[in-house]
């Protein structure tokens, strides 16, 4: 047989060719087994927070960790908080340009809100992908590659991981595991940003994508810790029909005719089919607890999305609209409270 690592490039070529078929076959399984393996290590992190593996630093976060707890301006007196969990293309603390655009836009709207957009919402120790991590070295490769434009099957391995996560958010048996932990991180950011535990004003999530789920996991715990009305802003939100839904004042679900992703979690998630009469989901709606805002023809993410500034609607461009809206939003939720 001809041996592939001293034959010359031709032989090498046509020993493949030749074989073509087997070729694939391992490729395939390779990658099957690759997702067997992401799936079930998906849990580890929330697991192993739980089992404390990772000490106990959200307890009581040192001066290094300050950083990772910023507001996006300070020195407000807010009559509200609003925590921004972004979508699955998240790496670290460091925000995309389009999302710090969003930030800087309800910070701008908000006069008497303290933005909170550093949250990490796919990991339960606040740890970002290119931090300290085993394959932290991989993961700034692949952040590098989704900045620069390069590889982008590679690249969207970013994605994949924090999908994984998402799917841990929602599975039953660690969804409260992980709640429990990005509870925790949402509330030493709270903290960190000046909020008072004694006048506990209400707090509005506004997550993107799998955002959402991560943040109905939390809001159980938060609302037990705080005891202050949380509302949900969804933009493109994929999500199940979590317990958390039960805990919120309200849910404003925004979402583009162009966009077909949110609708992955309608399908995926038996509690959110109109036939599961008491699901959780359900009985929100029936509550008339749920509020639907078409956004025009946007898409989920990249050209078009709703952060693009440089795609329009009647003059004005995506981002404005959907920072605009959800600043409108905001002040309904404010005038209720009034």
């Amino acid at each position: 047989m001809l041996d592939a690592a001293a034959a010359p490039p031709a032989a090498v070529l046509d020993l493949l060719s030749r074989h073509k078929a087997g070729v694939i076959a391992l490729l395939l399984t390779l990658a099957l087994l690759f997702v067997v393996v992401s799936l079930l290590m998906a849990p580890v992190e929330a697991l192993g927070w739980w089992a404390g593996w990772f000490g106990e630093g959200l307890d009581e976060p040192g001066e290094a960790d300050a950083a990772d707890y910023t507001a996006v301006r300070a020195g407000k007196q807010p009559k509200l908080y609003i925590v921004y969990l972004d979508g699955i293309a998240k790496v670290d603390h460091d925000n995309y340009e389009d999302v710090q655009g969003l930030l800087d836009g309800l910070d701008a709207g908000l006069p008497e809100a303290v933005v909170l957009g550093d949250v990490m919402p796919y990991s339960v120790r606040n740890v970002g992908l290119t931090q300290d991590r085993p394959f932290s070295r991989f993961w700034r490769q692949m952040f590098k590659f989704k900045l620069e434009g390069r590889q982008p099957l590679l690249a969207f391995s970013i994605n994949v991981r924090n999908l994984l996560q998402v799917l841990v958010a929602a599975d039953r048996r660690y969804g409260p595991v992980y709640g429990r932990g990005e509870a925790q991180v949402i509330l030493t950011s709270l903290l960190r940003s000046g909020y008072d535990p004694v006048s506990r004003p209400p707090i509005v999530i506004v997550g993107y994508s799998g955002g959402v789920q991560i943040g109905l996991v939390a809001t159980p715990f938060l609302k037990r810790a705080l005891a202050t009305p949380i509302t949900m802003i969804s933009l493109a939100g994929v999500m199940s029909s979590d317990p958390g839904l039960a805990y919120l004042e309200h849910f404003y679900d925004l979402a583009g005719s162009s966009d077909a992703i949110p609708a992955y979690g309608r399908v995926a998630f038996p509690g959110r089919w109109r036939v599961w009469w008491g699901s959780h989901w359900n009985r929100l709606l029936r509550a008339g607890k749920v509020t639907r805002i078409a956004m025009g023809p946007m898409k989920h993410n990249g050209a078009g999305s709703y952060l693009d500034d440089e795609a329009f609607i009647d003059g004005r461009d995506h981002r404005s609209i959907t920072t605009a809206t959800i600043v409108e939003v905001v002040k309904v939720i404010e005038a209720r409270r009034a």
